[in-house]
């Protein structure tokens, strides 16, 4: 790599000239000498072995090149006066910035929870909600810096994943019901469908189809308080899990999950980010995250199905 024969304070008398219009003003505004501001420019130019003002003109006007020079000046400085920023921001306790992406079904049902966990711990949070996919694609452009998802399939090689939980899904059925079996449902009643579109709808499906269970689909829906809502006025069953039926508290009276009824079926949701970005910062963030989901949705499951934890997820 080449030496960088130039340094900040140039660049800084460099920008100051050009945007004040001569030596004198720029001096007075860096509290320096003219000689001094004229000795900055004269290194600085040597340094690129090629003239940046045109000293001609009054005011004084950049060159061509110099034009470009200001350009790359404006950003250099900019980025460092960022890393000042940041690196203060970190000194006393905080990440400066947190892209987070979250998928729907967790932002639904502990988004908030998960924005106060962090509002002491960062000092600025860009939070965006999505689909799985649409996540995992925005982490591996550099878009995002930590997702909380749901993991369906491989794992790029160019991310590190963190186990969060596993759930188990049931079959959701109205409270009134008579408990039967998966294929009693299958042949007796609708199902209604989480949108095929999303990785939870394909999953269920694909499940079903897998065991030639072939349900009539009357319902495919996008929201999960919808589906829940549906189910709850007798419309239809579905397969869904504890974080699914977080999404309505109030209907958790009209609804039921049998222990009979569990279909050995499963999602992981993890927490994600690139190799060597915010590693060290993560290990705590997945034991609050735990607790926050286990405050916010477990204890109300296990109070309605105390059956439903006897073993860990």
């Amino acid at each position: 790599m080449e030496k960088i024969l130039f340094d900040l304070h140039q660049l800084r008398a460099f920008i100051t000239v050009i945007d004040a219009g001569s030596f004198s003003a720029a001096a007075r505004q860096l509290n320096q000498t003219q000689s001094a501001i004229s000795q900055l420019i004269l290194q600085l130019e040597k340094s690129l072995n090629c003239q940046l003002i045109d000293r001609r003109t009054r005011p004084v006007r950049a060159t061509l090149l110099g034009h470009e020079c200001y350009k790359f000046s404006i950003k250099i400085l900019a980025e460092c006066k960022q890393m000042q920023n940041w690196l203060h921001v970190i000194e006393s306790g905080k990440l400066p910035l947190l892209r987070l992406g979250l998928v729907d079904s967790v932002v639904a049902v502990a988004g908030l929870q998960i924005l106060k966990y962090l509002q002491p711990k960062v000092d600025k949070i860009h939070q965006i909600t999505g689909t799985a996919p649409e996540l995992l694609t925005a982490l591996q452009a550099g878009k995002l810096d930590i997702i909380i998802t749901m993991i369906n399939g491989d794992v790029p090689d160019s991310l590190s994943l963190y186990p969060l939980i596993t759930e188990k899904f049931f079959a959701v059925t109205p409270n009134d019901w008579p408990e039967q079996t998966i294929e009693q449902l299958c042949k007796h009643h609708n199902y209604i469908a989480y949108s095929h579109q999303t990785p939870t709808g394909t999953q269920t499906q694909n499940w079903l189809k897998w065991r030639n269970l072939r349900p009539n689909i009357q319902f495919e829906l996008a929201r999960a308080d919808h589906i829940l809502s549906m189910i709850a006025s007798g419309h239809g069953w579905t397969l869904a899990t504890p974080m699914f039926l977080a999404n309505d508290f109030s209907l958790l009276s009209k609804l039921n999950c049998s222990q009979a009824l569990y279909p050995g079926l499963t999602r992981k949701v993890a927490i994600l980010c690139r190799h060597g970005v915010l590693e060290n910062f993560i290990p705590a963030l997945l034991t609050d995250v735990k607790e926050i989901l286990d405050a916010t949705i477990y204890q109300r499951m296990a109070e309605r199905w105390p059956w439903m934890y006897q073993e860990p997820i």
